[in-house]
């Protein structure tokens, strides 16, 4: 990009690990903030989810490490020791913004607490992912994606009515968190960029909350009438047709949200006008019969050529891509140039566009403690005093 990066000058102290507050901190890094990844001794515990690395395993570039700690550079720091503890502050007082997502009780010991960072540091904004919400005894439950996609009910929503509850195939949730703590960090520096907030504020979300919210429409359904939600496969429990068909070849999916798209879709199936299915609710009472109508002239035909035709009558419509295809398709849509490469690593970009510019990949994914030296330097420490530190055991 050519113009200054939105978050240039900005400054994160991030002690976060494994998937949602590295999100948070990757997004604002590739926003252009500064981001000083303070890992322990032993790394984030991603660097050993491999194989497949990137290099040597030993380095601990693990493909699903690098894929969410990209424009970061990592400084290894023993918080289990008072001079580890001070160190931090010290770093804190430099910083913006400071992102963990420990439990409560580590937090404490670490001195990641968060009334004590704000009283220490007033000017400094908190970011802080939990696992689940409530008192002290919930908020020490440990939780990963897939704990909070089984306990926030969205695996009893997912997969075959008739089969097993099934998880997202992505950390959906943690993406989600992730996303509202970066949200909730931006908002802390702006409301003390414009004064609203006298000191620096503390955003905090939960991956189970998060992920009860996120049922959006499933839990409106909930509210509004009492029944329980059940899973519905490859289909919607208000829209019809809205699922995955077989075509000859391939399997694709129809998104058909109002009725004129409907009858466009009637259209290039060559099928008739039918009153019984005119409007929505029409469609979801005689669902039972007009799906495998649609299922049958769907079969007779090739995806690809289904597709043609849906994309020029404005059907909205999709292939079911492998992921090779996904990729394959973004890389058609930009040239060519989608995946960004660095460092012998290839990666993902940033899907935001700033003033039409692709968001640079200016860090590629550190190594454990890469930059060690060169954030203590550029925070005034003399080599001397790097030396006792380490020395000390508080950093490595």
């Amino acid at each position: 990009m050519e113009t200054p990066l939105p978050l240039a000058g900005i400054r994160v102290l991030d002690c976060s690990r494994v998937y949602a507050g590295p999100i948070a901190s990757m997004l604002l890094g590739d926003l252009g903030a500064e981001i000083w990844k303070v890992e322990p001794p032993a790394g984030d515990e991603t660097r050993g989810w491999g194989p497949p690395y990137w290099g040597d395993p030993a380095d601990g570039l693990s493909a699903y490490f690098a894929s969410v700690n990209r424009n970061k550079r990592s400084i290894v720091i023993n918080l289990k020791t008072d001079a580890g503890r001070a160190l931090l502050d010290r770093l804190a007082a430099q910083c913006d913004l400071l992102l963990h997502n420990y439990q409560p009780s580590v937090a404490l010991r670490l001195g990641l607490d968060a009334d004590r960072l704000r009283r220490l540091h007033p000017h400094l904004v908190v970011s802080t992912v939990a696992g689940f919400p409530g008192g002290p005894e919930a908020a020490e439950r440990p939780a990963y994606d897939l704990v909070a996609q089984a306990t926030s009910g969205l695996m009893a929503v997912t997969g075959d009515p008739d089969g097993w509850p099934m998880k997202v195939g992505v950390a959906l949730l943690d993406l989600a968190a992730g996303l509202q703590a970066a949200i909730g960090a931006l908002a802390g520096l702006l409301g003390r960029e414009r004064g609203v907030t006298p000191t620096g504020t503390h955003a905090s979300v939960s991956l189970i909350e998060s992920g009860v919210a996120a049922l959006t429409n499933v839990l409106g359904h909930h509210l509004a009438t009492g029944e329980e939600p059940h899973r519905w496969g490859i289909a919607h429990p208000d829209i019809v047709p809205y699922q995955v068909f077989a075509a000859r070849d391939g399997h694709l999916v129809l998104a058909v949200g109002n009725d004129s798209q409907f009858s466009r879709l009637l259209a290039v199936l060559d099928l008739p006008d039918d009153s019984r299915f005119a409007t929505n609710p029409q469609r979801l009472a005689t669902r039972d019969e007009l799906v495998p109508l649609l299922a049958a002239r769907i079969a007779e035909r090739d995806r690809d050529e289904l597709m043609s035709a849906f994309m020029a009558a404005d059907v909205p419509a999709g292939p079911v891509n492998q992921v090779s295809e996904a990729l394959a398709a973004m890389e058609a849509a930009h040239d060519g140039a989608w995946v960004q490469e660095r460092d012998g690593m290839r990666l993902a970009p940033d899907p935001m566009l700033v003033d039409s510019g692709r968001l640079p990949l200016r860090l590629a994914p550190p190594k454990l403690g890469e930059h060690t030296d060169e954030i203590l330097g550029e925070a005034g420490l003399a080599p001397a005093e790097i030396a006792e530190l380490r020395t000390r055991g508080a950093i490595a």
